[in-house]
This record gives structure tokens, C-alpha cells and sequence, in this order.
């Protein structure tokens, strides 16, 4: 499912606009977004760099063919003042297509961190090099940095480290960067160099989705506040994971405050996973609390019927209320406890509560009073025509 025309008002009325485009950034985002996640992981980080380079470089060669003035004209002037950058991303994608994946090299930085913010550390302590890829075991190259975490940390911790951590925000981890050899030639340029692949394609997409946006922007005249590219310190919440990721009830122990996890990858699987649990016991509670005669059931679609937003959403309603929108089939099923042949309602109309109301919740979380309005007066108009059918 699309997100992007959710998240503003300058992506909603670009969507309106020019919807596919809206649809092929949020794809580009999308691929960096899964990079990010996947940073320690060689064999996803692997694959998903390959979609990045695909998706970056069909995006920018579509538009370039694209009538669309501002995108053409704008995608066309980023290329230009990014144009090493460009010739060495087209090559890879080329071979990414045509020939082999691109497999990056990786370097290990291992030591004493000190966090600085939830987003940058401090390298305090630590053996390594990242001006260039490494040389590893099999038991260690290319394995996901979880797997070899307390390999690497070993004599760290032997010669660093107290067991209870006493330093408060002093940990050790370990810094992984994605390094790949470029060798060709174009019409102009020889290039022979180690590149930081991971720096270059996402800085590069990034850049140029901002880039859009702002071309989009001055034309709609429409505000955008939203930012692609976040520059990032050499030891930051993607490329490093530290103790803190791996056991942080520990430190919570150990130094009596809340320690969260601060990694982007392990933060985006906890939460996946707390997800999952919202709502599995979401339904449950659904289940446990769904109505159970005709006249029930007929008294919800009143009640909201005649109710404003807001009090479908305040703290006494709103479980009840997106219970009853979102699994109206299911009060139904249980209120009635017959087929459709033998009930006043038919599937169209069960149909649309769920759906109408859907509308209404989306546009409610937006907060944009006129849809809001107009969403709820449609829903309300059908949750009474319902009513009236149930005698």
C-alpha cells in the first residue's frame, strides 16, 4: 500500500497531480528505506542495494524522458551537478541488469563507543579500518553483524569493559561499511576507485527526491517541510550496532534508566513485532466485546449515526467505534446469527460500513476538517439508512 500522499498536504495534492510519481519516490524510499534496515544483514543488504540501483536509475532516465517540464527539467539539472556520481550508479545498474548482482566488500570496525545522540556515536576505542574493505575469516566475513557480535568483542570486553558497564552511555559495538571497486570507462572518463557504495546510492537518491520536492513545491506553491536526505555522523544508528541493541534490559539494569534500542534495523523489527502483538490482541478484544442481538447492533449504527467525529474517537468510544467499523462483519455474523438470506442486510451494505468508515478513519488521522466532515457525513448517512432496515 502507497503512504506518501498520507503524510502531507504538498504529497496529497502531488498525487493528485502527478500520481505515478508520487508512487515511483515512495518505491526509491522505500529500497534506501529496507537498506537502512538491512545494514547488517550481507544477504538482504545484498539484494536490496541491487533494487536501489534499479529503482534510482529507472526513475531518473524515465523522467528525464517525461514532457513533465518541472521533472524533466529538474531531474536533468541534478544529474548534471551530480554527474560522476550518475555515471558510476548507471554503470552499476547496468551490471546489476545485465550481467552479475553487485556484491560490495565490507570492512569491521570493532571498540569503545560512546553515544552522543539516538542517532551518532563516538568511536572512543577501536580496532579496524574503514578507508577500505577487509580481510576476513570465513567464520567471520560476510555473516550478520548479530552472529559475530561477541567474536569480534571479545578482548574488548576482556580489556575495556567492566561487566556492569559503569560509564553511563559507554558501550562497545561494532561499525560495519559496504565498500565496492569501480573500473571502467565512459566516452569522457576513466574510473578506477573504492567507492563507499552505501553512502554514494543513498546520498545520491536522497538527494535527488529532495530535489523534486522542491521543484514541485515552488510550482504548487505549496509548502514542503519533508526531508529525504539526513546526513549522518561516520559512526551513526544504521552502520553501528552496540550492546545497547542487543541486550538493553541489561543496561536498563545496570544503569536504572529506560535503555531503548537505538539501531534503525533492530528498532524497525521491534517494531514489526510489537505490531503483530497490538493486533492480535486488538482482535481478541474485538472478539470478546462484539454485539450479540439485532437490537445491539442496530443501537451502535444509531448511536454513530448521531454522533460528531470526535466522539466517535474520544476515550470513551473509540475502541468501540473502530471495532464496530473495521469488523462489522463480524458484529453482524454474531448479532444475527443467520445467513444473509435470512437477515434485513445483504453483504453490500455490510460492505460499505467497513468501507465508508475506513475513508472516515483515514481522513480523520490527516486532520483536515473538510474531509473530515464530508467522510463522516457520508458514513453517517448509510449507518442510518442501515438502521432503518433492521425492524
Amino acid at each position: 500500500m502507497f503512504e506518501l500522499e498520507k503524510t502531507s498536504i504538498f504529497f496529497e495534492h502531488l498525487a493528485l497531480k502527478e500520481p505515478l510519481l508520487v508512487q515511483n519516490m515512495e518505491i526509491m524510499f522505500e529500497n534506501q528505506t529496507q537498506l537502512n534496515t538491512s545494514y547488517h544483514n550481507p544477504k538482504q543488504f545484498i539484494l536490496n542495494l541491487n533494487n536501489l540501483l534499479r529503482s534510482t536509475l529507472f526513475f531518473v532516465e524515465t523522467s528525464i524522458k517525461n514532457t513533465s517540464s518541472p521533472l524533466k527539467t529538474t531531474v536533468n539539472e541534478f544529474r548534471k551537478n551530480h554527474s560522476k556520481e550518475y555515471e558510476i550508479l548507471k554503470h552499476l545498474r547496468n551490471v546489476s541488469v545485465h550481467q552479475t548482482l553487485i556484491f560490495p566488500e565490507e570492512s569491521l570496525v570493532s571498540g569503545l563507543y560512546r553515544v552522543k545522540s539516538d542517532t551518532e556515536y563516538l568511536l572512543k576505542l577501536g580496532f579496524g579500518d574503514h578507508s577500505k574493505p577487509g580481510k576476513y575469516s570465513w567464520d567471520l566475513a560476510l555473516k550478520n553483524t548479530q552472529d559475530i557480535f561477541h567474536d569480534l568483542l571479545t578482548f574488548h570486553s576482556i580489556t575495556f569493559m567492566d561487566l556492569e558497564h559503569s560509564a553511563l552511555w559507554e558501550c562497545l559495538g561494532v561499525t560495519r561499511k559496504w565498500f565496492f571497486k569501480v573500473k571502467f570507462n565512459n566516452q569522457t572518463t576513466k574510473f578506477d576507485e573504492v567507492i563507499d557504495i552505501y553512502e554514494l546510492a543513498c546520498n545520491f537518491t536522497a538527494k535527488l527526491l529532495d530535489s523534486v520536492c522542491i521543484a514541485y513545491a515552488q510550482e504548487m506553491k505549496i509548502q514542503c517541510t519533508h526531508k529525504f536526505h539526513q546526513p549522518l555522523k561516520e559512526h551513526n544508528f544504521v552502520n553501528t550496532i552496540l550492546e545497547i541493541d542487543l541486550y538493553p534490559s541489561l543496561f536498563t539494569e545496570w544503569w536504572e534508566e529506560d535503555t531503548p534500542p537505538l539501531n534503525f534495523g533492530t528498532l524497525v523489527e521491534r517494531n514489526e513485532g510489537d505490531k503483530h502483538l497490538y493486533l492480535d490482541n486488538w482482535h481478541k478484544q474485538a472478539y470478546e466485546n462484539l454485539c450479540n442481538t439485532p437490537m445491539a447492533y442496530k443501537t451502535l449504527l444509531i448511536k454513530y449515526s448521531n454522533a460528531s467525529p470526535d466522539a466517535c474517537f474520544n476515550k470513551e468510544n473509540r475502541k468501540e467505534f473502530t471495532s464496530f467499523i473495521i469488523l462489522n462483519h463480524w458484529h453482524f455474523k454474531n448479532s444475527f446469527n443467520a445467513s444473509l438470506m435470512d437477515s434485513p442486510l445483504d453483504a453490500t451494505e455490510i460492505m460499505a460500513i467497513q468501507r465508508l468508515g475506513k475513508i472516515f478513519i483515514n481522513e480523520n488521522s490527516k486532520g483536515k476538517l473538510c474531509t473530515i466532515n464530508s467522510s463522516f457525513n457520508t458514513l453517517k448517512k448509510h449507518l442510518l439508512e442501515v438502521s432503518e432496515k433492521i425492524k
